[in-house]
């Protein structure tokens, strides 16, 4: 065996198994990251948002369940007899899922997306109430932002997401979240307002009336703070519960 050949042998030899191990291991977290950076920079490259407008008559309907599935959504109050659904579309490298369709007095909106492929992708949709009618909205993952709508009983169910509320003037508001906060602030006095959450804050801004409450406010592992003086014969409820999180209820 010539020299050189020794002094080649000698040299691999020295290389402990972790130093390749630890080599190796390096390779592969670099190439993971090349390839991640590449999907990303083609996705934004490709990122492209559409705009889909639907009306949805409501005669002869008593009431309105949506199921709004993994969308995040906006409600505002919209003209009578009618529910329009705007959503924005964004895509990336693969085509984000987006289905409306009506069965009864259900409408159900399909959104879908696979976010590891396509970072940012998704659909925001809003949806514009007429007055009066009770409507329950239910989503699996997303946030909810009510604004503005009046009259009616809302009822909003979502498995993981915020539900905020603001300038209401509902008669009656139910939130409820397995994952998430409530806040809510009227504009006049609702008849009732209730929210439950099993992980996260609740707040309410009760509007000024001479309407009495009988309230519940509880929580496992949080504080409780209200202004609002519980009456057992009050002509309102106020019902808030959670099992982790603050609890806040507030006149103006």
């Amino acid at each position: 065996m010539s020299r050189q050949e020794q002094e080649f042998v000698a040299d691999y030899d020295v290389r402990s198994p972790a130093s390749r191990t630890l080599l190796t291991v390096l390779g592969t977290i670099l190439t993971v990251a090349i390839i991640a950076g590449l999907v990303l920079g083609a996705s934004i490259l490709k990122r492209d948002t559409t705009v889909s407008t639907s009306d949805i008559e409501l005669a002869g309907s008593s009431r309105i369940l949506i199921d709004a599935g993994a969308s995040d959504l906006r409600i505002v109050q919209g003209a009578p007899g009618v529910v329009r659904v705007t959503a924005r579309i964004t895509s990336g490298l693969r085509k984000t899922d987006f289905q409306i369709g009506r069965r009864g007095d259900e409408i159900k909106i399909l959104a879908d997306c696979q976010s590891w492929l396509n970072p940012g992708c998704g659909v925001d949709t809003t949806l514009e109430l007429p007055e009066g009618f009770p409507v329950q909205i239910r989503t699996t993952t997303g946030d909810v932002v009510v604004r503005d709508v009046t009259e009616g009983v809302l009822t909003v169910v979502t498995a993981s997401g915020d539900v905020t509320g603001s300038g209401l003037d509902v008669d009656e508001l139910s939130a409820e979240t397995r994952s998430g906060d409530i806040s809510a602030s009227f504009a006049t006095q609702p008849f009732g307002f209730k929210a439950i959450s099993r992980s996260g804050d609740i707040s309410a801004r009760m509007a000024a009336g001479k309407r009495k409450y009988a309230v519940t406010a509880t929580t496992k592992s949080g504080d409780v703070s209200s202004d609002v003086t519980s009456e057992d014969g009050g002509s309102g409820f106020i019902l808030a519960t959670t099992r982790s999180g603050d609890i806040s209820i507030k006149r103006p």
